[in-house]
């Protein structure tokens, strides 16, 4: 199997494994970016995100490394949310397993009408591939496409083995958290931010803090035995309070950061310039490409702005 190195950015608890998931789940990830996880029931295989379009030859190659020798097939692509990170590789997903059902969020299907969107896909997933110089080539977006739309509380059967959706808006409004029962594994929402080491969490709030918040605080109410953080892995059972609690204050923080360095008549650059100074080092850019990091990070200031210009009587 292909498992892409751990560039030493996050740093781990003592004695624990983030890659280390209990079965019915399988850590397929192709490559740096989003992770992925193939999740294996007893009727039905479900694929939890795709990672970036570069990586998905190893991705395809590390799904038949499980599913070949039990003579099974991928049935189900379970969708976080639209960014390219996380969906870029699934249209050579579904090249290879064309009968594969894409479940996701209703937003998700006007995101992949918009021409707009999906050239920002193209040109992110270009970047990608030059940054870890895979030689892939170019991204195609042809194909991308919603079967099934889930609602708050759907559930998506594999047999012994049952995943429930959840809404989760903050990052985008077609993101969702995803539980498997009966192990109560929860798969965290990038709008619950991810977690970086002990002690710290990035947060990624382009959509609504507010929404952020209130969906993490839904989440920690779900009462999950293990949680999954999007971009990091697996936590240990004992940190799953903690992590809520922790999201919860740095979103808070970085809201109040941006709405300060607005107030004080900084422009977008000048502001995007001091959150980098909390939220960015050279250690990321494997994990997320600084052109990703800078475009999220101009989308948060803006809609800030106009959110408080709006309250100021001004638009």
């Amino acid at each position: 199997m292909i498992i892409p190195k751990d560039n030493g950015y996050y740093n781990n608890f003592q004695g624990h494994d983030r890659f280390d998931v209990p079965e019915p789940l399988y850590r397929v990830t192709g490559g740096y970016g989003g992770e992925s996880y193939l999740i294996v029931g007893s009727e039905k295989a479900a694929l939890y995100d795709c990672g970036m379009a570069c990586f998905s030859r190893e991705l395809i190659s590390n799904i038949h490394e499980i599913l070949d020798p039990l003579g099974r097939k991928l049935d189900y692509v379970l969708m976080s949310h639209t960014h390219y990170d996380h969906i870029g590789a699934l249209p050579y997903i579904l090249k290879e397993w064309p009968d594969a059902v894409v479940h996701g969020a209703k937003k998700a299907i006007q995101v992949f009408s918009s021409e707009e969107a999906k050239e920002t896909m193209r040109e992110l997933g270009n970047n990608a591939d030059s940054l870890y110089e895979t030689h892939f080539g170019s991204v195609s977006t042809d194909g991308l496409r919603i079967d099934k739309v889930l609602k708050d509380g759907d559930e998506v059967n594999l047999g012994d083995h049952k995943v429930v959706f959840y809404e989760s808006k903050g990052h985008t409004d077609c993101s969702a958290s995803y539980m498997l029962l009966p192990e109560k594994i929860l798969f965290l929402s990038e709008s619950i931010g991810q977690f970086e080491r002990p002690g710290s969490v990035a947060t990624s709030c382009l959509k609504s803090f507010a929404q952020s918040i209130e969906s993490a605080k839904r989440m920690a109410n779900l009462k999950p035995e293990r949680i999954i953080s999007m971009h990091y892995g697996i936590l240990p059972k004992d940190y799953n309070e903690e992590y809520f609690d922790l999201y919860i204050k740095e979103a808070q923080w970085e809201w109040m950061l941006i709405r300060k360095c607005i107030s004080k008549g900084m422009t977008d650059e000048e502001v995007s310039d001091v959150h980098d100074i909390f939220y960015w080092n050279p250690e990321k850019e494997l994990l997320h490409p600084y052109e990703a990091h800078h475009l999220n990070t101009m989308i948060i200031i803006r809609r800030i702005r106009r959110e408080m210009e709006a309250r100021n009587g001004k638009l």
